[in-house]
Parts: C-alpha cells; sequence; structure tokens
C-alpha cells in the first residue's frame, strides 16, 4: 500500500514538473515575440513636431527647428524652411494650399509645391489652426499667457476676417468642423463657434485641452493634460470620458469608422471602440507620439518626436489584450505549479519532509514565544523590510513627483557612475570614515582606561557619570553649539585666538574650502563619544581581576598591561565600536547638512547629503539607486566583520 501511494505521489510530483515546464515555454512563444506593430523607417537628423498625411503614401511635417517636409514614406522629398517659430499646420482637403502660423504673429499660405503664395498678420501668436471646408482658415491666436486676450477668427488667403470671436482664456486648440469651428483652452473648456463666430455652447472638461479630433457623425474628441480622452456630443454633452495615461495627449485622430487612436507624451499609443473602451496600448519608447500618417481598416501609420515610424497591425494589436488577460490566467497557473512541487519535494524528498516536520515541531512547541515577539517582527518587516524592499525597487524607476512612475533599468546605477557630485562626495566619506575610526579609537579609550584604573571609587563614578550626562543633550543642539563657535566674527574659536593676539591664525572656519571638512572633522572635540566610552569602560570591567593581579606580582608595567592585556582582551569591543562608526560615517550626513550643506563649493559633500538633496528635489528614484550603492557598502563592512568574528572564534 506504502509503495503503491508512494508511486502515486512520484507520479503527480512528476506531473506538476511537467506542467509547469510546459506551462513556461507556450508563455514564452506566446509573449516572447509581439507582432502588433513593427518599426518603419526613420526621418535622419530631424524632430517631428506635428505630421499629417498628404497624398498617397507621402505626408507634411513640420520639425521643431521650423522646417516643413514633403516625406515620401521617411524620406524627405523637399524641405522649405519658415520664417519664425512654427506652432501649427494644415492643409486644404483637395491639397492645394497649406497653411501654416507661426509665433510671430503671422500666417503663411503655400502651395502643393511648397511655394510661398501669400503671408497675412493676426493680432498675436498663432496658436493653432485648421481649414475650414468652404475655404479660408480657423485661427486661435493670442497675447500673453493666462490672459483674456485671446480669440479664434475665420480668415481667407489675403487675411480678411469674417469674424474674431474672443474666448478669454488662453487657447491650445481648434478644429473646423461643418456645423463651426471648435477649441480648447488651458482652463479645461471646450466651445463651439457658429459659422458667424457666434458662441453656441462652451463645458468644461478635467484638465487643459491638448487635442481636438471629430467622428464622422460630428461628435467631438478631446484629449488633455493628463491623458483623458472625453467624448462630446454635437450639443457639448459628456456622452463617455477615459484615464488612458499621466501624460498628455499628444495624438487624437477618429478618422477610421470603428475606432480611434490617441498617443501621448511617453509615446504610448491606444485604440479605443466608439464606447469609450480601451481596445490596445503599447508603449513605442520613440518619445512623444504626435501623428497619425496612414490608416485604413487593417494598418496604422505613426510616427513619433524623433522621427520614427511605427506600423501597427489592427487585427494584432486588437486581439493583444486577449493575450494579456490569458497571460495572467497562465502566471496564476505557473505559482500554483510551483507551490504544488515545492509542497511535492516536501512530501517525496525524504530530507525536505525530515527539515519541514523538524521546522513543525519546533514553531508548535515555541508558539508563546513566537506570538509575543510577532508585533515587534510585524514592525520590523513594516517599517524596515518594507522601504528597503520598495527603495531597491524605485532605484530602477524613473520615481518622482515630476512624472509617472516608469521602470528604467539601471539607468539610475549609470547615472551615478558619471555623477561627479557622487565620487567627490565619496572621497570626502572615506576621510570621514578614516577620522571618524581614529577618533574612536583614542579618545574613547583613553577616558576608559584612566577613569577604569582610578584607585579612589568616589571618583570612578563621579568622572563616569560626568562623561555620561552630556549625552542628554541632543546632538543637534551640540552641533549648532559648534557652529556658533566657528563663526567668523563672533565664534569662541576666533575671539580666543585674538584675546592671545594670534589675529592671523583666525579664519573662516566653515567657509574655507581647504579647512571647512577638518572644522567638520574637528567638531566635538575632545571625541569622547558615550557609547564607544561605555563599550570600552564595560570592556575593561570584564576582564577578570586575577589577570591583573597576576601581571602586578610579574612586574608589568602600565603600557604593557594595556597593549598586552586590556587591548587583547577588549577587542571584540573594539570591533562594535569600529562596525557602528563606520556604518554611521556612511549613512550620517546630519553634521555636515546643518554645518555647511556641503560646501563651500563641495569640499564637505557626503553621497548621504547627495541622497538627501534628491530626494528634496523629488528624485525618489535615483534617491534610492545612492541609498542602494550605500547599502551595498555597508553590507560589504558587515559580511567583512561577521567573517572576521567567526575568524576569532574558531
Amino acid at each position: 500500500m506504502s509503495t503503491l501511494w508512494k508511486g502515486r505521489r512520484q507520479f503527480w510530483f512528476g506531473l506538476m514538473i511537467l506542467g509547469l515546464l510546459i506551462n513556461s515555454v507556450y508563455l514564452y512563444l506566446i509573449f516572447s515575440t509581439n507582432s502588433s506593430y513593427e518599426p518603419g523607417g526613420s526621418i535622419t537628423g530631424a524632430k517631428i513636431m506635428k505630421a499629417a498625411k498628404w497624398k498617397d503614401n507621402k505626408s507634411i511635417a513640420i520639425t521643431t527647428d521650423s522646417k516643413l517636409l514633403l516625406l515620401n514614406g521617411t524620406e524627405i522629398e523637399a524641405a522649405k524652411e519658415i520664417e519664425g517659430i512654427v506652432t501649427d499646420f494644415a492643409f486644404t482637403e483637395d491639397r492645394s494650399s497649406i497653411y501654416i502660423g507661426t509665433n510671430d504673429r503671422r500666417v503663411y499660405v503655400l502651395d502643393s509645391e511648397l511655394n510661398e503664395v501669400s503671408s497675412f498678420p493676426v493680432n498675436g501668436k498663432v496658436i493653432a489652426l485648421d481649414t475650414l471646408t468652404n475655404g479660408g482658415v480657423a485661427i486661435a491666436y493670442g497675447i500673453g499667457q493666462y490672459t483674456s486676450k485671446f480669440w479664434v477668427g475665420q480668415f481667407d488667403d489675403e487675411g480678411n476676417s469674417a469674424y474674431e470671436t474672443r474666448i478669454g482664456m488662453d487657447l491650445t486648440s481648434t478644429l473646423a468642423a461643418q456645423n463651426g469651428t471648435y477649441f480648447g483652452t488651458a482652463d479645461s473648456k471646450v466651445g463651439l463657434l457658429s459659422a458667424q463666430g457666434k458662441e453656441l455652447w462652451r463645458t468644461t472638461l478635467i484638465q487643459p485641452i491638448t487635442r481636438l479630433s471629430l467622428s464622422a457623425n460630428q461628435q467631438l474628441l478631446a484629449g488633455d493634460e493628463r491623458g483623458n480622452v472625453t467624448l462630446l456630443s454635437v450639443k457639448g454633452e459628456k456622452i463617455w470620458s477615459l484615464h488612458l495615461s499621466e501624460y498628455p495627449i499628444t495624438m487624437l485622430e477618429m478618422q477610421p469608422a470603428n475606432y480611434s487612436i490617441a498617443g501621448d507624451k511617453d509615446g504610448n499609443v491606444f485604440i479605443l471602440n466608439q464606447r469609450g473602451e480601451l481596445l490596445y496600448n503599447k508603449n513605442l519608447n520613440q518619445g512623444a507620439l504626435n501623428s497619425l500618417i496612414h490608416y485604413n481598416e487593417n494598418e496604422l501609420v505613426v510616427l513619433t518626436e524623433s522621427g520614427q515610424e511605427f506600423i501597427i497591425h489592427v487585427d494584432s494589436a486588437l486581439s493583444d489584450t486577449k493575450r494579456k488577460s490569458k497571460l495572467m490566467v497562465l502566471i496564476a497557473l505557473d505559482v500554483v505549479l510551483l507551490l504544488g512541487i515545492i509542497g511535492g519535494s516536501m512530501a517525496t524528498v525524504p530530507s525536505w519532509r525530515r527539515a519541514a516536520l523538524l521546522v513543525g515541531r519546533k514553531l508548535k512547541r515555541s508558539k508563546t514565544a513566537y506570538m509575543l515577539i510577532l508585533p515587534s517582527i510585524v514592525l520590523i518587516i513594516v517599517f524596515n523590510v518594507v522601504p528597503a524592499i520598495m527603495a531597491v525597487f524605485y532605484s530602477f524607476t524613473n520615481f518622482s513627483l515630476k512624472e509617472p512612475l516608469k521602470f528604467i533599468g539601471w539607468a539610475n546605477f549609470v547615472k551615478i557612475k558619471s555623477d561627479p557630485l557622487f565620487w567627490i562626495g565619496i572621497w570626502n566619506m572615506i576621510l570621514v570614515i578614516v577620522t571618524s575610526i581614529i577618533k574612536e579609537l583614542t579618545m574613547p579609550l583613553l577616558a576608559a582606561e584612566l577613569i577604569f584604573w582610578l584607585k579612589n571609587s568616589r571618583w570612578k563614578y563621579f568622572f563616569r557619570t560626568a562623561f555620561v550626562v552630556p549625552s542628554i543633550v541632543p546632538g543637534v543642539v551640540v552641533i549648532l553649539l559648534w557652529k556658533m563657535m566657528y563663526e567668523p566674527e563672533i565664534g569662541f574659536i576666533n575671539q580666543f585666538f585674538g584675546v592671545l593676539g594670534l589675529q592671523n591664525l583666525q579664519q573662516a572656519w566653515l567657509g574655507n574650502e581647504k579647512l571647512a571638512i577638518w572644522s567638520v572633522i574637528g567638531a566635538g572635540f575632545p571625541f569622547i563619544g558615550v557609547f564607544s566610552f561605555l563599550i570600552y569602560f564595560g570592556g575593561l570591567i570584564g576582564i577578570s581581576r586575577e589577570i591583573y593581579d597576576s601581571s602586578e606580582i610579574d612586574g608589568v608595567r602600565p603600557w604593557s598591561r594595556f597593549l598586552k592585556i586590556d587591548l587583547p582582551m577588549i577587542l571584540p569591543q573594539i570591533r562594535v565600536v569600529l562596525f557602528f562608526t563606520f556604518i554611521g560615517s556612511i549613512q550620517g550626513f546630519a553634521n555636515i547638512l546643518i554645518f555647511t550643506r556641503g560646501g563651500p563649493g563641495t569640499s564637505t559633500y557626503v553621497p548621504g547629503l547627495h541622497m538627501y538633496n534628491q530626494i528634496s528635489s523629488a528624485s525618489f528614484g535615483y534617491a534610492s539607486a545612492i541609498g542602494v550603492v550605500l547599502a551595498i557598502l555597508v553590507l560589504v563592512g558587515t559580511i567583512f566583520n561577521a567573517q572576521y568574528s567567526k575568524q576569532v572564534r574558531e
């Protein structure tokens, strides 16, 4: 019976391993490649601001350095430099005219060969424009920022206006339609003007508007500064709204009949259906996605700010969502199989089974003790272990308050490698470590020795208490007192030299690059830290009196007694002090922050202060990476100390 049961266990154990392998291979085959999109050509030497389909496979693009490009695919067929800073362009439906708006209050009209036909001024910088179906162009323009001097106007090719309607707030976009002209503003408004320039309605959305697009049935799609997309009816009523990302929407098109496409500043492309449901999302990792230059039912061609073309296969993209949902199921299955294999190993492998039973018995036997320390363990995990794990995770991200969280791999650590402030701080930190070790090995040990060998027990208790009492003064107060002592004009040190007639020794102790680091190190003289003092004193108390009695009989002098008895006997205490001094010197920067904030220049800059400054500037990802590097240094010191202690014990 037992043999049969053992065989069944082995059968199921092997079956789970086989299932895990098959499932993992299946996961790899499905998700190792992505056929939903593929890179196309690339426009070299150009940063694209906006592009649009022109004729056949050709498109028109405007670069950030104000060049108009005629593209055949990604090959530049013709280029024209535009005077001023180009803000937007549009062309007529028959492709006979191109309108270009600039920041210097001018609109240029070009023909299909990119030759200038005319130009005319407007009363403000051009923000956006769009061509009208009955001829002419709708222009959004204005003066200043966050003012009421912004208008939407309708103009012909000579600059004659049919109307100029004041909107009253920073305009961000405009869109011409059969029923009038739409506009978007920086205060999150979307509105519609009639063909005569009369405002028909205005609706408030969530965030400043960045893009507008129109469907075949005249419904309006609006994208905003925080990645929201909202569909409005012809009367301005909200139909649905969808939050796509945390980045501004930089591309929005509703030209395909059965879906819409959006892009954001981070390079994400989104496909939505008519009900506002997200069908597809992919980050193309090539900068802002701002132009759709070709589309049909089965294929979309988008262009990024960096000039990279991507071809998106619609059918494959729409099935990508189904693959992602299947991914979660397969991963969950892998976890279940892995747990089953671990459990099966404990049941099948005798050594594993014995170890599991032994641990279980020990836990059961000491359950009361474990229950009592459980609150402490939970607090340690919550406030120490979890933050440490989070810091490691964040070190591989761009975590900050300036942009959404994004995994960036080793980029933060590569940045550390080339960060001059970090390496200047490392050298200063090494100096602080060396001097701190010297201070903790000398003065506290000397004080402990002198007090320990006092013959009068009353004086011994008095001095021991006298050295411990100052520890009740907060460390920050001590640092501030020393900072006052270093003051060039009223500080005690310079006043002392002045009284002695040694004015040549008076210095700006914290303001001199050569003296600042030494002044910081010298603060706290005579360097008798209560922690080190008590550790040494406790070690001396623990030495057997018989050893000292024997040394007196042998005629050992005090210096020899210190070298041959005291030092060897308190080596464990010395290692403890060195260990904590090493860790404190790496982690500590509070005294430098108060004394000099790393100055003058970088003369007192240390990595801990660099990490603090990165946190202050909300660069939490980079700060976490610096923290991980410092933690590794501490870990190396800890391992070295543990190995040395183990060798000594053996």
